[in-house]
């Protein structure tokens, strides 16, 4: 069957490297089921992640890496945890997957729900220090999604199941990971490409709790799991991350581990890639576009 429209569903895992077979490693006491169906069914690779700068990788840089596909590492000299920073708001200004994809025609979407409070804080606030897929969204003239989107079956929070909000005073149902990812798919079918960011892998990782980290691998399996059997068959879905963490609960730190890049659903065999700065590009050979740079480049 011919297939004329392409889409990609892309979920973002901070903090998920390819950990040893020992005590600390929580993938070592649950093995996703989703992970045998990537490697049966999909495509399964492990990315460099250090981008060829001293220290250990870090979010920031990371995910401005991850997308513009420019080694932010490289340009500023050094990793940099946490939020955006102005060196990197540049390159970002410069070139990122929202404004590169929408500039082709492409219908492109941030998923994830934010609280009133942050969002009048990240919108009025200059001095706001916000994530790098919330200043991508902003540059990108992407409309934030709500706790009233949620509601509407148009968005997802990052924990998947709602229950911060539901501690933040919210008036929301727990999800099931069957329901948010219901909600995650609703939003892609008006839309070509769709992000949808999970930081709470890092935070547990950092806290060194083993019991926390299971729990939390299972919500994602059966989260992912669902969205597997659920997928339009014209959508390449893709799970990768900026950095290992949650794998060696031994150490507080981020690691130097190479992080997953796994592909299931349509053209999933075109990727072929060793390194986070050659995501952007690949994911732009999937919509079989040129790796041309944005027109304040030319």
């Amino acid at each position: 069957m011919v297939i004329d429209k392409m889409k990609m569903l892309f979920i973002f895992l901070d903090g998920v490297g390819k950990g040893e077979k020992n005590e600390y490693n929580p993938f070592f006491y649950y093995h996703p089921k989703t992970y045998d169906i990537f490697l049966k069914e999909g495509n399964v690779l492990f990315l460099n992640a250090t981008l060829g700068v001293e220290g250990l990788p870090q979010s920031a840089t990371g995910q401005v890496t991850i997308y513009s596909g420019i080694n932010a590492a490289k340009e500023v000299g050094f990793h940099i945890n946490g939020q955006i920073t102005p060196s990197l708001k540049k390159i970002i200004d410069k070139q990122n997957i929202f404004t590169t994809l929408s500039r082709y025609g492409l219908k492109i979407d941030f998923a994830n729900v934010y609280r009133n409070e942050y969002l009048q804080k990240l919108l009025n606030d200059k001095n706001f220090k916000m994530s790098v897929t919330s200043y991508m969204t902003l540059v990108s003239g992407i409309k934030f999604k709500t706790v009233k989107d949620l509601l509407r079956g148009e968005g997802v929070y990052f924990d998947i199941t709602n229950r911060i909000l539901i501690e933040s005073g919210y008036e929301v149902p727990v999800f099931s990971p069957e329901k948010a990812a219901e909600n995650l798919l609703n939003v892609l079918r008006k839309n070509d490409f769709v992000l949808f960011e999970h930081f709470k892998t890092d935070i547990v990782g950092h806290s060194c709790d083993m019991q926390r980290a299971i729990e939390l691998l299972k919500l994602l399996d059966e989260f992912i799991l669902s969205l597997i059997k659920n997928l339009p068959e014209d959508t390449c879905l893709v799970v990768t991350s900026d950095h290992g963490n949650i794998e060696d609960l031994s150490t507080k730190t981020h690691t130097k581990n190479k992080v997953p890049f796994l592909a299931y659903g349509n053209k999933k065999e075109i990727f072929s890639i060793e390194s986070i700065e050659q995501i952007y590009s690949s994911i732009l050979k999937y919509f079989e576009m040129g790796t041309q740079r944005d027109d304040k480049e030319r």
